[in-house]
């Protein structure tokens, strides 16, 4: 194993969730990739195909392949696109704090689930939990619970529904994307629980 010593890179917190792919503590966002995007297009289209195609006829076969074809494709494009961030997360940060989320809950709610799948959120943190073994870098995981609704910049809270995207303070004024907001006080977390061991 890599020992892991204390770095130079500072620590980040990161926020995993569905309107971007990833919010950094230090406002960085990362969104999905627009060619996957035109692929998760072009995937709805070939299983709409699939639906019209009579079972059992040659043209439902043809579609079928396809859409297998389109399925293989896309898993490649979220693989690359996840070695390519994670490679940059681990040589640009010395602590990276995450929630611990529960994948098993989020695609099996409906509003949640789409998102969270297109996403790739268990293969980016299957790749970044190896990269960061290799490269010595510690990955914190720290309880979701309220990181999205308290305000990062006093000790209230806010509650807001997913289609809020701006965290803006009415208490001390502090206004930023909600997603960053959550990815602060993720960093915050981890901060003391590092502090504890």
């Amino acid at each position: 194993a890599v020992e892991i010593v204390p770095s130079e890179n500072p620590p980040v917190g990161i926020d995993m969730g569905i309107h971007h792919a990833l919010a950094l503590s230090d406002s960085t966002i990362i969104d999905k990739p627009p060619h996957l995007k035109l692929s998760l297009a072009r995937l709805r289209r070939l299983q709409r195909r699939v639906a019209r195609r009579k079972k059992g006829s040659a043209g439902r076969k043809e579609a079928v392949d396809q859409l297998a074809k389109e399925h293989e494709h896309i898993a490649n494009q979220r693989r690359d696109y996840w070695h390519k961030v994670t490679f940059w997360l681990v040589a640009t940060y010395g602590m990276i704090v995450l929630e611990k989320l529960n994948l098993a809950f989020m695609l099996r709610n409906d509003k949640l689930a789409r998102p969270a799948h297109h996403v790739g959120l268990g293969v980016f943190q299957d790749f970044l939990d190896y990269k960061a073994i290799q490269a010595g870098v510690e990955i914190v995981l720290v309880n979701p619970r309220d990181t999205s609704q308290k305000c990062n910049n006093c000790p209230e809270s806010m509650p807001k529904d997913l289609s809020v995207r701006i965290h803006s303070c009415p208490h001390c004024g502090f206004m930023v994307d909600r997603d960053v907001n959550a990815a602060l006080n993720i960093l915050g977390l981890g901060r003391e629980t590092a502090s504890k061991r």
